[in-house]
């Protein structure tokens, strides 16, 4: 009876597994779409650093430094609230292991919106012996929006190269089996390092005339996709 049973269930599972059918494997393609796009800043920031100090026997205080950075930002109309604090430090001088003074250090971050302003803003920074000035990054302030327009034109372009690659074997297009984003294909948060031009670092406060946002490196928007498609 046993064996019987045995030889029964045996039977059963071969039986079950020959009538499994083969699901036959769906053709497809598979494409890679990349789209890129350049933009101007709109958001500029600047880091200014305030210092005791003095020049030719005059002292410039930090008190003093701060009411005449206030003052230039007054006369080129740019808000206050574009200024904040970063970070505010002092340290002891010393000399023959004896403290002699202290030297005070405040920095202050501000966002400009053009070239203009950062122009203007560098003529009197160094006019009033304020040098300690650096444009640290760029950006937009609609950047998120741009990645959107981006990523949607990649995977158009994929879809776009997959079409005619299968039109010239006489193929059609099915649908989108799989999407994956490519990483590190965006380089706009990248692109942070030399964001001005060569003779602009070099001496901001010669320039002729007022820098347009041309004059800075651009942001440069880039995706990529994978899409593998169905043919039909």
């Amino acid at each position: 009876m046993k064996k019987l049973s045995l030889l029964v269930l045996v039977c059963i599972s071969h039986l079950s597994f020959s009538q499994t059918p083969n699901v036959p494997q769906q053709a497809f393609i598979e494409v890679t779409g990349t789209a890129k796009k350049e933009i101007e800043p709109n958001q500029i920031y600047i880091s200014i650093t305030l210092t005791e100090k003095s020049i030719d026997n005059k002292k410039y205080t930090i008190e003093a430094q701060e009411a005449k950075l206030n003052h230039i930002l007054t006369e080129l109309n740019i808000p206050k609230s574009k200024l904040t604090l970063a970070d505010f430090s002092s340290s002891a001088i010393t000399q023959k292991r004896k403290e002699i003074g202290i030297v005070q250090n405040k920095k202050f971050n501000l966002v400009l919106e053009s070239g203009r302003q950062v122009s203007d803003l560098f003529d009197k920074l160094f006019s009033a012996n304020i040098k300690e000035a650096d444009v640290t990054r760029i950006d937009h302030t609609d950047i998120l929006a741009y990645n959107k327009e981006v990523r949607i034109d990649a995977v158009k372009a994929a879809k776009t190269k997959a079409e005619y690659l299968l039109n010239a074997v006489g193929n059609k297009l099915g649908k989108p089996l799989e999407i994956v984003e490519e990483q590190d294909s965006n380089d706009f948060n990248y692109y942070r390092g030399n964001v001005y031009n060569e003779e602009f670092n070099a001496n901001v406060s010669n320039t002729a005339s007022p820098l347009s946002s041309s004059e800075f490196k651009k942001i440069t928007v880039t995706f990529s996709y994978k899409v593998k498609y169905a043919i039909e």
